[in-house]
């Protein structure tokens, strides 16, 4: 055998070492890592993937007001209401408005016929004529009658207005017509067209809503609490409104056990409607407090916790003390610092992962 030919099966038995050894044996895959690894029994690892999955969020000092929530219910104050009575019997003829419109003073309501109006009417033109006869002598009896019959109109519900038009236009209308005396809500209608209505009898309701009565429950543990010109809110409708207490009754309800306080609430956009029930805010005291939003938070009885970031991608769960909570948020004296930061959206996930995942 030729040199030549020696060189070339060595180079081929080489050539097949070579490709045997990357062909029968292929380069081993590197393991995936698991989305949640238990490192100990209070602390999880996660991958990237699980990591976009939750929400981190600081704990931080903030303002933290102290209060104690309230339910009840929207009234009108009294000064607030008008009611418009029949002041002359008759039938109604004619309702304008109905209940829930708003109305503005002055405003006509109904016109009722009443034959008393009709005499007190023609009363009135007639004095008014024989004053203008007798007006140049010294005769004030004329002068006197007219204002009497005037009056007499006035006492009936009939406007200065309106009995200025009689006068001047000499109006033979049979109809007296019913002016809303104050602007508002007309919270209540009892006028319907056909009925006769006595003396007396209340044919609309006016309310101005621009102030309401909140009147709520208070529990006899929470009256020292309370006080009066303490400020209140209550929000509804994405608004918040103001108002203070001005009353605090001296009487427990003997049912309920609680005690009725009232505020005068500020209601400029007409959110708040009569007998509306709504939570109210006293607000006790302002003060600041380690805050994380309540979703954080694990809840197991009287035990709470929360799942804190100690590393780049783990995570340990820690018991928390909780020394009050508001609406969305959580007041922790104790298991955190300022600028830890936990888990917020996923907590309870990675409390489920902790208690299934084996190490």
């Amino acid at each position: 055998m030729t040199k030549l030919n020696y060189l070339f099966i060595s180079i081929l038995f080489l050539c097949g070492i070579a490709f045997g050894y990357t062909g029968c044996h292929p380069k081993a895959e590197t393991p995936e890592r698991e989305p949640i690894t238990k490192v100990n029994d209070s602390t999880l690892l996660l991958n990237d993937d699980v990591l976009k999955n939750i929400t981190l969020i600081k704990a931080e000092i903030a303002d933290f007001p102290d209060k104690l929530n309230l339910m009840g219910k929207i009234s009108v104050p009294e000064d607030r209401l008008a009611v418009v009575p029949a002041r002359v019997s008759g039938r109604i003829d004619a309702v304008y408005l109905a209940s829930g419109e708003t109305v503005t003073k002055g405003q006509i309501l109904a016109s009722l016929f009443s034959p008393d109006f009709v005499a007190a009417r023609e009363e009135y033109l007639q004095s008014i004529k024989e004053e203008a006869k007798e007006k140049k002598s010294n005769d004030s009896d004329f002068g006197n009658l007219a204002h009497m019959a005037r009056k007499k109109l006035e006492t009936m519900g009939l406007s200065s207005m309106d009995i200025d038009v009689l006068a001047k236009k000499q109006s033979q209308s049979a109809n007296l017509v019913i002016r809303a005396p104050r602007s508002g809500v007309l919270i209540d209608k009892k006028a319907t067209v056909g009925n006769l209505a006595n003396v007396g009898d209340t044919l609309f309701t006016i309310a101005d809503l621009g102030k309401v009565w909140f009147s709520g429950d208070l529990y006899p543990e929470d009256l020292q609490k309370v006080h009066k010109d303490q400020e209140i809110v209550i929000a509804t409708e994405g608004e918040k409104l103001h108002g203070k207490v001005s009353f605090i009754s001296p009487v427990v309800d003997a049912v309920a056990r609680t005690i009725k306080i009232r505020a005068l609430m500020d209601n400029p956009k007409l959110l708040l409607k009569a007998d509306l029930y709504v939570q109210g805010s006293l607000l006790l005291s302002n003060k600041k407090a380690l805050v994380i939003p309540s979703q954080a938070v694990i809840r197991l009885q009287d035990i709470y916790s929360v799942f804190k970031k100690i590393e780049n991608n783990k995570f340990q769960k820690v018991p928390v003390q909780i020394s009050n909570e508001q609406n969305d948020l959580v007041a922790i004296s104790d298991g955190l610092k300022d600028g830890d930061e936990v888990v917020s959206t996923g907590a309870l996930l990675l409390d489920a992962a902790l208690d299934t995942t084996k190490r």
